[in-house]
């Protein structure tokens, strides 16, 4: 079931102005999956649902000036905090498209694509459609999220769906979250985390 625009809206009007503080201890899962992106200097990058832009900072470490950043994301509440981590970094290279990732109008092609805690958009294959038609050949892949632990480790899985709930609209899927991806993505690799609650995925689109 794919989630519709109102379900993530009203989501995130409740949880925009707190997500960051409310995530902090995934900063290291981010970290890692960006860490596998390569990212290059010049390299145009698209951070799907990018959120409040809490990503935005070590791609453009990556990227350098010379580099492109084009974040989607479909809150209007989310993507006012992200225009304001733009704003107050003065960062020259970052487009946002309010959006969802359906539909969003992408304006080049990509050299590495981020999906980071983006589960409802990883179980859309009319949206992972959108976004790998405008990747470059060989683009660099990079996932992560929570999912499901193995059945014996309730206490994970309990804590996974009391946080997980609040930013979902689906548990469609979760565990495995990157089956859609993987079609996408012909040698996705997989990292389980944290008694397999969470993951990081990576890997290179078809070569064209």
């Amino acid at each position: 079931m794919t989630a519709t625009r109102e379900d993530v809206v009203e989501k995130y009007r409740r949880y925009a102005s707190t997500y960051d503080r409310r995530t902090s201890l995934a900063a290291s899962l981010r970290q890692r999956a960006i860490g596998r992106l390569q990212l290059r200097r010049g390299d145009v990058v698209l951070d799907v649902a990018c959120g409040t832009g809490i990503n935005f900072e070590e791609i453009e470490a990556g990227v350098g000036e010379d580099g492109r950043l084009i974040g989607i994301e479909i809150s209007p509440d989310m993507a006012v905090q992200a225009r304001e981590r733009v704003q107050t970094n003065r960062w020259k290279n970052v487009l946002l498209l309010e959006s969802s990732a359906e539909k969003a109008q992408i304006p080049e092609d990509v050299d590495a694509i981020l999906f980071s805690f983006t589960h409802d958009v990883l179980r859309s294959r009319s949206a992972l459609e959108n976004v790998f038609r405008h990747s470059n050949p060989g683009v660099r892949v990079a996932a992560t999220g929570s999912k499901w632990a193995a059945w014996w480790a309730f206490p994970a899985n309990a804590y996974t769906w009391y946080i997980a709930r609040n930013y979902v609209t689906t548990f469609e899927g979760f565990g495995r979250p990157w089956t859609l991806l993987a079609e996408h993505v012909p040698d996705l690799q997989v990292d389980s985390f944290l008694l397999g609650a969470t993951y990081v995925a990576w890997g290179k689109g078809a070569a064209g």
